[in-house]
């Protein structure tokens, strides 16, 4: 590699890695530089436009009297030149060091051949209103060429070396007093007590680069705002089977529960269902029951910086990504994923993206917290992840239809070229991603397994818990539930953390005998929720059941038909309202019926203003295949059996309620 020596020639150096010294030595050179620019844009205030021209020994000697001032001015250069060098040398040495010696001296070097040639006058800088930015392009224009014989990381190291000069340079010119007519003597020694200022100006100048045009001076305020936000608006645990507007506020890091992952698909849940224990609560046979493969979820993304989560319906994956999220911003994860702590989680719910374009970097602030994002600093998401310090949180491929995935696979494998030091959880349900499906980018693949009983029993006292925090009269409702767990058919219910949730909530309303499979549950489960509820505690009915079901059963069809998972509000609005004149007996108009099943139904919810989901997708699918029933759609099933996306809704449409215990899942 080729580069100039001091004296302007060509000199050949062997290659190897990058090293501090030469780095730093080059780094003193574009101090020195800029210091003497500096020096020299002092004295020339006060000398005619013609000795403009004259060098700063020439200038010194003309205006300063006698070797001790001189001396003063050399110091103060050199100080000044010694500060920027310590300001330059550790971030071009830190962000390059892959780049060889030569190259790297050679790139640094011909920044010095560029502010050594370059007009830096006042008048010069004026006409660039003193602007680091404007200077650097200006200093581009005029001489195109001087890194044209740099590798391409070379000549990054050059583009971020010049920024930085130019950025320092400016510093130094206006940090420099004006000239007043007052003994120099006295201004030398007024610069010299200035120099500690200059120092503190000097550490303070952003650190501009491809990712960082703007400096970086505002990223920490940036970082400790958005993860607070981000925590305090995941850290929020639904609880399924109450309405919205009784909701607890429940924190998801108290309510929390630690599930078990197996490496391949479904072996310990094989094994979990043979087991037989007479006395299902009794905590001895707990822990006997307990698959040995199985183990926590935590320990096993711990040691995995890449990692598919795969799991049924309402197995927890998306509670589990929120609690990652919230425990990494706030530097509370233990043991195996203490190491995360320093890392700044970003969550992408893909099922926003199931019609749009998948996010860039500069987006995910705006999905996870679009109340702060105007205020983001310009590049802060792409400065995480260049420096390794990111972890990205990808919920739901089995949100996105089936022709698009490959389509977030090819994102996924972009951005982990691109950014390889990021940590990486994506969800998916066991139809929609096999343990292969992102081999190739060599993340380890996990299934959550079933609740066991020990997590059964925990689940069932926190929900309890939480219905009383909302003002629910739970009674003996809990003694009650455990009881009839006992029987098998609910145990295995059970074991899933939605049905789980499903079956406390209709202990809880009713003191019945419980649905003996999942497609009794769902129909109970949903009476429950649209008319039962309201009906018991006197709260008048807007709609009947009947007219409540036809309305969302409508919502649901044509989410599934449109591959998608939520939709906006305007368009569910309008849905209803086209829906209306097919039903003589209401006489609402389409917004308060809107409302009433926003509200009060609690199926359907706004997850983001202005977006409509339902409570969770299983409702969904339940819906859909009902719609297709009542208005025999099956030719539609027919056509969509092979879709994964659809698989849940056919199997529920070809079950009826009645169905044997053998269909549960």
């Amino acid at each position: 590699m080729r580069r100039r020596s001091p004296a302007g020639r060509l000199c050949i150096k062997p290659t190897g890695e990058a090293d501090i010294v030469g780095l730093e030595s080059a780094a003193l050179r574009v101090g020195g530089t800029i210091a003497s620019a500096g020096a020299k844009s002092w004295l020339r205030r006060r000398r005619a436009a013609f000795e403009r021209s004259a060098s700063l020994a020439e200038l010194a000697q003309a205006e300063l009297k006698g070797p001790l001032q001189q001396r003063k001015l050399d110091n103060l250069v050199g100080r000044i030149g010694q500060q920027v060098a310590e300001q330059l040398a550790p971030v071009l040495s830190g962000r390059f060091a892959d780049v060889p010696s030569d190259e790297a001296e050679a790139a640094v070097l011909a920044v010095v051949d560029v502010l050594e040639d370059v007009d830096l006058s006042d008048e010069a800088l004026l006409a660039v209103d003193a602007d680091a930015e404007v200077l650097a392009k200006r200093i581009r224009a005029q001489f195109p060429r001087r890194a044209a014989s740099l590798s391409p990381r070379a000549e990054e190291l050059h583009e971020l070396a010049l920024d930085l000069a130019c950025r320092h340079l400016v510093q130094v010119v206006r940090h420099l007093p004006s000239f007043q007519p007052v003994a120099l003597a006295e201004v030398l020694s007024r610069l010299t007590s200035q120099a500690d200022q200059l120092e503190n100006l000097l550490a303070r100048t952003p650190t501009t680069s491809l990712y960082a045009p703007a400096g970086t001076n505002r990223d920490e305020l940036f970082r400790v705002e958005y993860l607070a936000t981000l925590a305090a608006t995941l850290d929020r645990l639904e609880l399924l089977g109450l309405p919205g507007d009784e909701q607890p506020t429940l924190a998801l890091t108290v309510a929390y529960l630690s599930l078990s992952v197996s490496g391949s698909s479904g072996s310990a849940k094989a094994k979990r269902g043979r087991v037989q224990v007479e006395n299902w609560f009794d905590p001895l046979a707990r822990n006997d029951s307990q698959d040995a493969e199985g183990v926590p979820v935590e320990a096993a993304i711990g040691d995995n910086p890449r990692v598919l989560l795969r799991g049924d319906a309402g197995s927890g994956k998306t509670t589990l990504v929120n609690w990652l999220a919230v425990r990494a911003a706030r530097a509370e994860l233990s043991d195996a994923l203490a190491g995360w702590n320093d890392r700044v989680p970003f969550m992408v719910r893909l099922r926003t993206f199931a019609d749009g374009d998948l996010p860039n970097p500069e987006n995910f602030v705006s999905r996870c917290t679009p109340m702060i994002a105007q205020v983001m600093p310009e590049g802060w998401v792409h400065r995480q992840l260049v420096a390794g310090r990111a972890m990205l949180l990808v919920d739901g491929v089995d949100e996105v239809p089936a022709g698009r995935r490959r389509e977030v696979k090819s994102w996924l494998r972009d951005l982990l070229a691109t950014f390889p030091d990021t940590h990486v959880v994506v969800t998916a349900r066991t139809a929609a991603a096999d343990s292969r499906w992102l081999a190739a980018e060599e993340f380890q693949a996990v299934t959550l397994e079933p609740m066991n009983p020990l997590n059964i029993v925990d689940f069932v006292e926190r929900w309890h818990q939480a219905a009383e925090l909302s003002g629910a009269e739970i009674g003996d409702a809990e003694r009650r539930l455990r009881a009839q767990l006992e029987r098998p058919h609910l145990r295995q219910l059970a074991a899933s953390p939605l049905l789980c949730a499903m079956l406390c909530a209709l202990n809880l309303s009713h003191r019945s005998e419980l649905p003996r499979n999942r497609m009794d549950l769902y129909a109970k489960a949903l009476a429950m929720l649209l008319h039962l509820r309201d009906a018991e505690r006197g709260i008048p009915v807007l709609l009947g059941d009947v007219e409540k079901r036809v309305l969302l059963r409508d919502l649901a069809w044509r989410l599934t038909l449109a591959d998608k998972v939520e939709l906006s509000a305007a368009d569910a609005l309008e849905h209803i309202g086209r829906k209306l004149p097919g039903m003589p007996n209401v006489t609402i108009e389409p917004k308060p019926i809107f409302d009433h099943l926003l509200e009060r139904s609690g199926v359907l919810r706004e997850p983001v203003p202005g977006r409509i989901d339902f409570v969770h997708r299983t409702f969904l699918e339940y819906l859909a295949a009902d719609e297709a029933i009542q208005q025999h759609h099956v030719p539609t099933l027919i056509s969509h059996a092979h879709l994964d996306t659809w698989w849940e809704t056919v199997v529920m449409a070809c079950l009826p309620p009645q169905a044997v215990g053998s269909c549960l899942p």
